[in-house]
């Protein structure tokens, strides 16, 4: 993992996937990035053979990823209820955490006609329901046709997505964010809350964990080791990214500290929300504990306890 060794020297050959790997289905890997939202409903459906460590992989706020045509009056998330809103995929980890939003400005979630679809003409159409059926209250459909042609036809107020379309900020691409300031709600959510959303963790085989029981901790410390090269190299400003050290005098003077880190413990507050917001969704019928869905804690330098 070039920078980063393994406390035992032990050799781990890391690859870079489009996608997120089937720890479930694909024996090809002992370890990879997992939806939060698929491995707890996963574990809860009772299966053991993957195993996630508290180490996410991927956070991130969800304000950035609700799309309103560029004529919309909708400038908050109040302004949503009783709207027609497409989403990417139903039980998707992030799309939970935006529905969330709602819930929490007192919008009931029944009040929302939803649409479950492909984002754009080069998302392939799949199924995006993962196996999950929907509230019976709820108002859910499917279309085959894409939900930025929804938007900009008027079939659609919003959509929920994690990644905005090709040319979304383009002057005529007719759609434009809810918030007029997106990065001042992200900073009251996290005032608020005390958290980033976490979306996917480190997940790792069960047969590969009973073979060798040290491998949580080797993999703890290497991805605590890479996240910290990255943050020094970042905050040296080693990319071209423009603006890079206004993002890091933003999140510093927020005096949040580190907003990525490991361990039951230090994420407590989140899992716990994260998993109510799940039960209200109806996306699990049961709420596991999280000793059940982190047999394996690590402290804050990815140490195992």
């Amino acid at each position: 993992m070039g920078d980063v060794g393994s406390p035992s020297g032990r050799q781990v050959n890391l690859t870079r996937l489009d996608h997120t790997p089937d720890l479930w289905t694909d024996s090809a890997y002992v370890a990879g990035e997992t939806s939060l939202s698929r491995y707890i409903r996963r574990r809860v459906a009772g299966d053991d053979s993957v195993i996630a460590l508290p180490i996410f992989l991927m956070r991130g706020f969800r304000h950035r990823c609700i799309i309103v045509p560029e004529s919309s009056e909708a400038r908050a998330i109040p302004d949503l209820a009783r709207a027609r809103i497409g989403v990417t995929g139903w039980p998707d980890s992030g799309n939970t955490w935006t529905r969330a939003l709602l819930t929490e400005s007192g919008i009931e979630l029944s009040s929302v006609e939803w649409t479950v679809g492909r984002l754009t003409p080069q998302h392939p159409v799949t199924d995006r329901f993962d196996g999950v059926r929907p509230r019976s209250d709820l108002s859910v459909r499917t279309s085959d046709k894409p939900m930025t042609e929804m938007l900009a036809d008027g079939q659609l107020d919003a959509v929920f997505s994690p990644f905005l379309p090709p040319g979304f900020r383009d002057p005529d691409s007719g759609m434009r964010l809810l918030f007029d300031d997106v990065t001042r709600e992200e900073q009251k959510f996290l005032q608020k809350h005390g958290y980033v959303p976490g979306i996917h963790v480190l997940a790792v085989r069960a047969e590969a964990l009973r073979t060798d029981p040290t491998l949580p901790n080797e993999l703890g410390c290497m991805f605590r080791q890479s996240e910290q090269v990255a943050a020094a190299r970042h905050r040296k400003l080693l990319d071209v990214t423009p603006w890079l050290n206004s993002a890091f005098d933003l999140l510093d003077a927020t005096g949040f500290g580190e907003p990525n880190r490991v361990g039951v413990g230090a994420n407590r507050t989140m899992l716990h929300d994260f998993l109510r917001h799940m039960s209200t969704q109806g996306l699990i019928l049961e709420s596991p504990s999280l000793d059940q869905l982190f047999p394996y804690d690590l402290t804050e330098e990815g140490e195992m306890r």
